[in-house]
């Protein structure tokens, strides 16, 4: 006699994921934030001057940036910085690239993330958050400056990001796409 065992499927829960903003002002800002914020002040649509200043200066690897194409649309992820491979992985920074932000995995901390991104775009005006993250991987918490700017439809953000309870391989250059266009 054969005896076939049969499971039912469990559904996998994820574990919730919860997002807590707590807005700074510019001043608390870290001082390299602050230079990209008064940098990027002085190209209000942004620049590839902009994208200089952040090579030159060895502050890009620190940063992402985000944009929509000419006519609008999503933001989609153009350069993902150390800050962010290191805490969500190399893998989650491949499948993103060059993707709108509206698909990303990791839905609740996209979407806390996309209404500051919104703040910035629209204000004009830089925001400093800290902000802190349990329910992906391990918890963990940054800090990150966002320097916004809307052209017409084209829209883009700049995330300077400080991270504060991860540890990674931070001498990996960032991805990127071949444009890097600001």
């Amino acid at each position: 006699m054969t005896k076939i065992l049969q499971f039912r499927p469990a559904a996998i829960q994820p574990p919730a994921c919860e997002v807590v903003v707590q807005r700074r002002t510019v001043r608390q800002a870290l001082d390299w934030q602050q230079a990209i914020m008064d940098e990027a002040r002085r190209y209000p649509h942004g620049s590839p001057e902009l994208v200089r200043f952040l090579r030159e200066s060895g502050l890009l690897p620190r940063c992402s940036f985000l944009s929509s194409e000419q006519g609008g649309g999503p933001l989609l992820f153009r350069f993902i910085g150390r800050p962010a491979l290191d805490t969500l992985g190399e893998a989650w920074g491949r499948m993103v690239l060059g993707k709108p932000e509206v698909e990303d995995p990791h839905c609740e901390f996209s979407a806390a993330i996309a209404r500051e991104y919104a703040e910035a775009i629209e204000s004009g005006e830089a925001v400093v958050n800290e902000v802190s993250v349990t329910g992906i991987g391990r918890p963990f918490s940054f800090s990150h400056a966002l320097i916004g700017w809307r052209q017409g439809q084209h829209r883009a953000i700049l995330s300077a990001v400080k991270m504060h309870d991860v540890a990674g391989p931070r001498l990996l250059r960032p991805v990127e796409t071949a444009s890097d266009a600001a």
